[in-house]
């Protein structure tokens, strides 16, 4: 099985998860008052958890990289070097 042939069937994959979701989201809005506050919260709590942890991956890394605390500008690079 190629690459492509994988790429698309995940493709595939994501998509008819993504209009079930679509449809039980609906379902749960029609259905009335006990699955409507579910059907709100649940991609409330999904989409905060997920900003969140992209700002936690965020700060992460700008915590742990390490900076040059003499960083070469483009003039010192071509300047000879006296020998």
């Amino acid at each position: 099985m190629s690459v492509t042939t994988k790429f698309k069937i995940g493709g595939m994959l994501i998509s008819a998860s993504c209009l079930i979701l679509a449809g039980l989201f609906v379902w749960g809005i029609v259905m009335g008052d006990p699955w409507r506050f579910w059907a709100i919260a649940v991609p409330v709590i999904i989409g905060s958890a997920a900003v969140l942890g992209i700002g936690f991956s965020i700060g992460r890394l700008m915590a742990s990289t390490e900076i040059d605390e003499s960083p070469k500008t483009q003039s010192d690079e071509q300047t000879p070097s006296k020998q």
